[in-house]
């Protein structure tokens, strides 16, 4: 093989490397980058932070559906009903 021809195979090689890198690793990387940043978005709403998260939500819905359940489920006490008094005289 001569030097001409090293030369010819060497940048063929680098050309055909620079094409995969566009095509394929650099998609691949922005794919990668976007499924982190939705994983992110996903953990901070899965945590308590006061209020505005899904975690947030789920708990009042939570605490709601038990409120109301404990009264559907619970009977009423009796209440007992109070003679009137009159005073004597």
């Amino acid at each position: 093989m001569t030097v001409v021809q090293i030369i010819i195979t060497a940048g063929a090689v680098t050309g055909a490397l620079g094409v995969i890198v566009q095509t394929v690793v650099k998609p691949v990387v922005k794919w990668a980058r976007r499924i982190e940043d939705a994983v992110t978005v996903v953990e901070a709403n899965m945590s308590n932070n006061g209020g505005s998260s899904l975690r947030d939500a789920v708990d009042r819905i939570e605490k709601r559906s038990t409120d109301v359940d404990d009264v559907v489920t619970k009977p009423a006490k009796p209440t007992v009903a109070r003679k009137k008094t009159t005073p004597s005289k």
